[in-house]
């Protein structure tokens, strides 16, 4: 991370940083892993001096919903400057798999309706605890490394 938090450096004495995989304007999600388990996390991490501080909402989202299809918080917490919240790795987004099927020109109907089920089941499911995503797109739908056929919701 461009200011303060170097590539490789350890978070929380366990989880080391080792790829960046998305930067948006309020924050930046690394690739971790847990150096005792050697599993692979999701380390999202946030400026805590911005005007936005949005990791600790969504940790308490990700608590409150805790659920199928959505991602398990594993830890979340402040470390110096920053806010830091640490989930589950999961794989590619919806979008990623578009792209990939636009190139081989084909994506399965099959598939297609499994997708479509599982998103809006994913929203019932956060609309019947009265929260509202307000960012839906296929970025957000990401799909399960441990089980492939599970759709998760994220960004909260």
């Amino acid at each position: 991370m461009s200011k303060g938090i170097p590539e490789k450096q350890i978070i929380f004495n366990k989880y080391k940083l080792q790829k960046l995989v998305y930067k948006s304007v309020y924050s930046y999600v690394y690739r971790g892993i847990n150096i005792k388990t050697k599993e692979f996390v999701s380390i999202k991490i946030e400026n805590r001096k911005s005007i936005y501080n949005l990791l600790e909402s969504e940790a308490y989202y990700l608590f409150y919903l805790k659920g199928f299809g959505i991602p398990n918080i594993i830890s979340y917490g402040k470390n110096g400057k920053f806010n830091i919240l640490i989930e589950e790795f999961l794989g590619p987004s919806l979008n990623d798999i578009l792209k990939i099927s636009k190139i081989k020109k084909k994506f399965p109907i099959k598939d297609t309706c499994m997708i479509a089920l599982q998103t809006l089941d994913r929203l019932e499911y956060i609309h019947s605890k009265n929260i509202i995503h307000q960012d839906i797109k296929p970025q957000n739908f990401l799909i399960g490394r441990k089980d492939p056929k599970v759709i998760y919701l994220i960004d909260f």
